[in-house]
């Protein structure tokens, strides 16, 4: 499950009208857009509270994308997939185990993931680095390297692991198999060295890292992870602190890449994330979305969207000069086709022609009765004998 120290300060505050939760979600997700609701002071404005979000220039990467299409799983954990700041994101896979034991620390991860906002409370809840992400949950421990498989084969572009990468064959091979259908395996740090999982430390608000953090040498990036404010149980908001939510908010920018540039695949993603970074405590790499962002678009800018070598082996290799002639052909077969229909069309449009071969087909006949009733009402004339001769 996941790790991390929990700070349970809940901030259950009055719930205001349906009305008024809206309102101060459309105030955090619209940011520059609707600047004028967040000038309203009967709606408190939670976003100062998520440090995280400003310190890796999440508000800067949506102008973009807000995680779009993208599907990130979570695996390992329960979730309250009915909390205001995750409804209508979440979706909950009981194939590795029951959800609803423990929704505390699952909640608060998927929050730093995707939360919405839209809260119940008077600071009208939490967002998370992809607020418009889907979240595929799969409660259960386990058996990881089957989940893995099976959220793979479900489409997530993204998975965060509950715990340190594990000494495990099966979920080397697991994570192995997922970078090569291109997801990005996403981890706590301090576990055995996977290459195939983006291992992410945690730092506080000043860039320090956090208490128990793991030793530098198994981080590979550093995230926020400290007082981070998200979802907790009860329809509250909590503050958490672990290198399991440093790597929630890391999964979220994976998310931010894979959705902007589809064409990366896991490693080029997570050397956008890498050489896009800011030097942390320690020298360590520090997670910087719009670094990252841009990093990532020059990698993406000569990788085309659709596997060109996939296309040339699967359509044959047809010279050109085939296809010119193919479309001279149509083109003749076309004009040959509208030659016919205009001569067709325009001989004899109004049928004048035919009715005057009609008319003289008629007359011809009218004149021949004439000359047949006239010959027969003519009388005979026989000749009587020859002329007489003069005496």
């Amino acid at each position: 499950m996941l790790g991390g120290n929990s700070r349970n300060r809940r901030h259950k505050r009055h719930v205001l009208g349906v009305a008024a939760g809206a309102c101060a979600a459309l105030t955090v997700l619209g940011l520059t857009a609707v600047p004028a609701v967040a000038d309203q002071e009967d709606i408190p404005d939670f976003r100062p509270e998520q440090w995280a979000l400003e310190s890796i220039g999440a508000q800067e990467a949506w102008e973009s994308t807000q995680g779009q299409g993208i599907t990130v799983a979570l695996l390992g954990v329960d979730i309250d997939e009915n909390h205001p700041d995750l409804r209508d994101n979440v979706e909950v896979d009981t194939e590795f185990g029951g959800n609803g034991n423990d929704t505390e620390q699952g909640t608060a991860a998927g929050a730093l993931v995707a939360g919405h906002g839209h809260g119940m409370d008077a600071d009208g809840g939490v967002l998370g680095v992809v607020p418009l992400a889907k979240l595929l949950v799969l409660p259960g421990d386990d058996d990881l390297a089957g989940a893995i498989e099976y959220a793979v084969d479900a489409g997530a572009q993204v998975v965060l692991l509950p715990d340190e990468a594990a000494d495990d064959e099966d979920q080397l091979e697991a994570t192995a198999s997922a970078a090569r259908s291109g997801t990005v395996v996403v981890a706590p740090a301090g576990g055995e060295e996977d290459l195939n999982v983006l291992a992410v430390g945690g730092t506080d608000e000043d860039g320090e890292l956090i208490p128990d953090s793991p030793e530098a040498s198994s981080i590979d990036l550093l995230a926020p992870g400290a007082d981070l404010y998200t979802a907790g149980e009860d329809q509250s908001q909590i503050q958490v602190t672990g290198t399991p939510y440093a790597a929630a908010v890391a999964a979220g920018a994976a998310a931010i890449l894979s959705a902007e540039y589809p064409q990366l695949d896991p490693e080029q993603i997570r050397s956008a994330l890498l050489q896009g970074s800011q030097q942390g405590a320690e020298g360590l790499p520090s997670l910087h979305l719009p670094s990252a962002v841009a990093q990532a678009s020059g990698e993406a800018q000569d990788i085309p969207l659709i596997d060109e070598d996939l296309v040339e082996e699967d359509s044959p290799n047809v010279p050109v000069w085939i296809w010119f002639a193919l479309v001279g052909v149509v083109l003749v077969i076309i004009v040959l086709v509208l030659v016919l229909w205009v001569r067709r069309t325009t001989k004899d449009p109004y049928g004048v022609a035919a009715e005057r071969r009609e008319e003289e087909e008629q007359l011809a006949a009218e004149r021949a009765e004439q000359a047949k009733a006239e010959a027969e009402e003519r009388p005979s004339r026989r000749k009587k004998g020859g002329r007489r001769r003069k005496k």
